[in-house]
């Protein structure tokens, strides 16, 4: 253990000429971490593998008709709720292949991974019981596993901007950068509104106005900031659907593609409320019984829970604890209306998983401003049963997209 200290100031003390000795004062660092926290390092190298299965897996045998469609759908008869990433690529290229779902998941879902891993190492490190608290977020069917389950949708885009809002520093610009963001993920998919936006605008709220001294003028800039966020959503479900008919649309789509169309799922650019309300009441009587299976996910993350909550009660100041459990109602209050709305309940739980997964990095913020020692993940009396838990949690390899595995 002597060393580990001296590996880490010379990692500390890097400079451009000395890159070959910091990657490997670096890489010596990690690897003895990783060697003294077994099992949780082999869990984690179980988990890159069925990642890298799943990789594989989608790239020979995926079929993203579907997601293939969003990429198709741009502002070219005007504007259309979930196109603007279609949008964007139309500037650059006429025709899209349909490699290019796997492409630009692929390249999304690894920088979020990433910057996920930048995050955790500046909120918690992975010091002593701090890898076996990775495992259970990294590692967990709900997040990166689930995410290129679902490659090609629009969900992780959320989870990448709350991240960045996690990460950036906190300045004059915060809260413009964070509404722009924010309208910008509307534009992508609307649903955002409910999905990522709330857990955004809590760790915002969080991190703008409990951790620094803050003004009235600053409430009223916040609130200014959300503004274009909030046109954006208004637009996109009032006048989001395309402005032709769907055999107009189907026709453009095949001018933009290279590969096959699926051409049922261009009634979702036509859709309204009241349609996504009887295609959800339809699916219910299925869907309910499958809420156990829910139920015993989140109980299978007990360990994490039970650190929240330790958290949540490290915090010294009540106003800043009474934000956070309106925060966390809010976020879970947004996905009961889309569960109510949308049926890809697999999804979207999964989702809310994530959002609660984040929330606990902005806790840790909170936690650490209160000045008392941050809790401990793992006791000697828990851990037996943090490791089952923790081999439970990486073998399953994903929850789903509307039914559970």
């Amino acid at each position: 253990m002597e060393k580990a200290p001296r590996l880490m100031a010379a990692a500390l003390k890097f400079s451009p000429q000395q890159s070959p000795s910091f990657m490997i004062a670096s890489a010596a660092y990690f690897a003895r971490i990783f060697r003294q926290q077994k099992p949780w390092s082999y869990m984690i190298a179980v988990n890159l593998a069925i990642m890298v299965g799943l990789v594989i897996y989608k790239f020979y045998f995926g079929n993203p008709l579907v997601q293939y469609s969003y990429l198709l759908a741009d502002y070219h008869f005007g504007f259309m709720k979930r196109a603007l990433l279609g949008a964007i690529l139309a500037l650059f290229q006429d025709k899209i292949a349909i490699s290019e779902v796997f492409i630009i998941a692929l390249t999304v879902w690894l920088l979020t991974m990433a910057l996920f891993i930048v995050l955790f190492k500046r909120t918690f490190g992975f010091r002593g019981d701090r890898l076996a608290l990775f495992v259970f977020i990294f590692g967990s069917p709900v997040f990166f596993k689930n995410f290129f389950h679902a490659y090609g949708f629009f969900d992780i885009y959320g989870c990448l901007f709350a991240i960045a809002v996690l990460l950036m520093p906190v300045n004059r610009l915060f809260p413009l950068i964070v509404g722009a963001g924010c309208a910008v993920l509307v534009l992508i998919h609307h649903l955002h509104f409910l999905l990522y936006i709330p857990a955004i605008a809590v760790i915002a709220v969080i991190r703008f106005y409990c951790l620094r001294p803050f003004s009235r003028a600053d409430i009223v800039y916040g609130a200014i900031a959300m503004l274009p966020m909030i046109a954006a959503f208004i637009t996109s479900m009032f006048f989001g659907n395309a402005p032709v008919s769907e055999d107009e649309l189907i026709e453009y789509f095949k001018t933009r593609a290279t590969g096959p169309l699926t051409y049922w799922n261009i009634r979702i650019w036509h859709t309204s409320i009241e349609q996504e309300l009887a295609k959800t009441a339809a699916e219910f009587s299925k869907n309910v019984l499958r809420l156990p299976v829910y139920a015993l996910l989140i109980a299978l993350h007990w360990p994490l829970i039970r650190f929240m909550r330790r958290l949540y009660f490290s915090i010294a100041d009540k106003i800043h604890r009474l934000i956070v459990i309106l925060g966390i109602a809010g976020i879970t209050a947004g996905y009961g209306i889309i569960f109510i709305f949308v049926y890809d309940y697999a999804r979207w739980f999964s989702s809310w998983a994530v959002c609660m997964m984040l929330m606990m990095h902005a806790l840790a913020m909170l936690q650490k401003q209160s000045g008392v020692p941050a809790p401990a993940f793992s006791t000697p009396e828990t851990q037996k049963n943090d490791s089952i838990y923790g081999w439970i949690v990486t073998a399953i390899p994903r929850v789903g997209l509307q039914i559970p595995f």
